[in-house]
């Protein structure tokens, strides 16, 4: 029994939430694994299994969050106004980025910076609009 294959296995029960089987494979690896070294390693290995699946819901979260902002929104933010004066790009492209899509079989999402660029967007519209006065 290696425990990196043991903890591969634990990481699968995680991900596909089968938490019967997770529970039996953290008994099987503390009854087997006792060694200082060893238990160093599992919860090491756990609390970063954690952390990246906190990690990843807080990102689907974040992405849900947003996308419903822009859906309510969606008749009033110019979303091809900001590819191509903000970010150079295509609609289609901003559009990918905020649906997720599947490019080359993976799903796109905007960078870190490519967020702090929308966001730059919206509040740089927004001032723009509210400075326009009808005399």
């Amino acid at each position: 029994m290696e425990l990196l294959n043991e903890l591969e296995k634990l990481q699968s029960f995680f991900q596909t939430q089968n938490t019967k089987e997770f529970k039996k494979q953290i008994e099987r690896l503390k009854n087997h694994f006792t060694s200082e070294t060893d238990v160093k390693q599992m919860d090491a290995f756990i609390e970063n299994m954690i952390k990246v699946e906190m990690t990843e819901r807080d990102r689907v979260f974040n992405e849900i969050k947003l996308q419903a902002e822009l859906l309510i929104n969606k008749e009033i933010i110019p979303f091809s106004y900001i590819a191509k004066n903000y970010f150079k790009k295509s609609k289609s492209w901003l559009y990918q980025r905020l649906n997720g899509n599947n490019i080359n079989g993976r799903p796109v999402h905007f960078t870190e910076k490519e967020i702090e660029i929308f966001n730059f967007a919206i509040q740089d519209i927004s001032k723009q609009l509210g400075s326009i006065r009808i005399h």
